[in-house]
């Protein structure tokens, strides 16, 4: 099926706009802006290699700052490819406001303090989800993890939920940042900072 005449034209003719030749500053001016028109400013695309393969899946950012900050599941393919590499890809794309921010990196566990208490500031439901979820992993019928899940709601509603050991924090340290704008006529405006030992070094890139 020919899907081509589903393309949308970008109107933004503004120049792109970098602060102080900085990525971290950039990154959280364009967040912070895109926070009032996007519905999820925080979901980002999070890219992992696998042997000869990527593979990509749909995350939500936590904290930021000189280092970009989530949560998941060790064991979960995402996690056993993060501990292989240490390396890892965002990509935030901002539809409403004709942006996107790709991000690439080393990758790191957090402290595990940080991780739990960052685990029992979420709703005791999604403490629970994350408790009984043995992730990616073939499960066999979604009934029979819901019936799960309420077995342990109604364990655990007048105590703590024990924390998993499989569920940690990563966090991103930034090696390149692309900001792009969608532009007229395909004419987009991108800018990549690439890290050279403490300093950043700033290119601007054809569309």
């Amino acid at each position: 099926m020919k899907i081509g005449s589903t393309r949308k034209d970008y109107k933004i003719k503004k120049k792109i706009i970098i602060k102080d030749n900085n990525p971290i500053l950039t990154f959280d001016y364009w967040y912070k802006k895109a926070s009032k028109t996007v519905s999820e400013p925080n979901a980002f695309c999070l890219s992992t290699i696998s042997g000869n393969n990527a593979e990509s899946r749909m995350m939500l950012l936590k904290d930021y700052g000189n280092k970009f900050t989530f949560f998941t599941n060790i064991k979960s393919r995402k996690g056993s490819q993060i501990l292989k590499t240490k390396k890892c890809s965002m990509n935030f794309w901002w539809k409403e406001i004709h942006q996107q921010v790709r991000i690439s990196g080393n990758i790191s566990k957090l402290q595990n303090k940080l991780t739990m208490d960052y685990f029992y500031s979420r709703p005791k439901e999604s403490q629970i989800a994350a408790l009984i979820s043995n992730q990616s992993r073939v499960i066999k019928s979604y009934d029979i993890l819901i019936k799960r899940y309420k077995n342990f709601i109604k364990e655990y509603k007048n105590k703590e939920v024990p924390f998993p050991s499989n569920w940690v924090g990563f966090e991103i340290n930034p090696l390149k940042f692309e900001f792009w704008q969608g532009g007229e006529f395909r004419l987009h405006q991108r800018v990549e900072f690439i890290k050279v030992g403490k300093k950043w070094k700033k290119n601007l890139l054809a569309p």
